[in-house]
């Protein structure tokens, strides 16, 4: 598992370092198990492949972000998504998820700060890649839409928002992240309307900027505007499966079957139902 880090000294969940660094993680048992890389061997690896990125969310040591990433690299293989008919590389991107008593406070502002990075990531393995495409989970949506939010800097094929934990408004015209939807080819947004995390505590901790409900729990809060006005946004409804499990995506078949079928590249529906 080849995984990119801005966190201090690669492991630390308060802090970021001054530049990303790079490893090969090689069993999935053992988070000790690893060799160091630099960018060139990443590169490398990317030349002309079809490129995901994996983002994760808020309060992740890093021993649990390998645990979720290796679960969801394995259902990626089963499902077709990586592979042949899918990607040729797969990288973790991982970022300090502020596993500290300010919790979530700081952590919106520190995926601010992470943006940058991911951004440098993106924009390096554009240069060797044949496309690259960016998933995230819950806060690491902020992390991603901060990356991509100025179309003139970068561009991604695919932008995965998985349980999104930011405000169900932001995609819309004049809000904060609306510039970065002219930053990709599609921007898939995958919520579940009876998410137990953003149904109660994303509300509560997001208070400061506003009592908004989460794109990862009702989608964009208009359907009218996002199919008039953000014409590359397609919603998918994944309540029949997730439920209120807020990591339920990386444990749900339908889920990854949904994204093989984004890959195959045909028409999708704007508004779709995971059932």
């Amino acid at each position: 598992m080849y995984v990119v880090s801005c966190r201090r000294g690669f492991e630390s969940d308060q802090f970021l370092g001054a530049e990303n660094r790079y490893r090969n993680y090689t069993n999935p048992a053992n988070p000790n198990a690893f060799t160091d890389l630099n960018l060139t061997d990443l590169l490398a690896l990317a030349k002309n492949k079809h490129v995901c990125i994996l983002v994760h969310g808020f309060n992740n040591q890093l021993p649990n972000v390998m645990s979720a990433y290796w679960e969801v690299v394995t259902r990626m293989n089963d499902q077709g998504v990586f592979g042949p008919a899918g990607y040729g590389l797969v990288v973790g991107f991982t970022w300090p998820g502020m596993a500290t008593p300010l919790g979530y406070f700081t952590a919106m502002l520190t995926a601010k700060k992470a943006g940058p990075f991911l951004l440098d990531l993106v924009n390096q393995l554009r240069g060797e890649a044949h496309t690259v495409d960016v998933q995230t989970h819950s806060l690491g949506a902020r992390v991603a839409l901060t990356a991509v939010k100025n179309p003139k800097k970068t561009f991604v094929d695919n932008l995965i928002l998985s349980a999104a934990a930011v405000d169900n408004h932001l995609l819309e015209p004049d809000e904060d992240f609306f510039p970065a939807m002219d930053s990709c080819n599609r921007c898939l947004v995958y919520h579940s309307r009876q998410d137990s995390v953003l149904r109660s505590a994303f509300r509560l901790a997001d208070i400061a900027d506003g009592f908004h409900k989460a794109l990862g729990q009702t989608g964009p809060r208009s359907k009218s505007i996002t199919l008039s006005k953000t014409p590359n946004v397609y919603v998918v409804d994944c309540t029949a499966r997730v439920g209120k499990d807020h990591s339920g995506y990386r444990k749900t078949n339908q889920y990854f079957q949904h994204w093989a079928k984004v890959l195959q590249g045909g028409a999708l529906s704007r508004y779709d139902e995971l059932s």
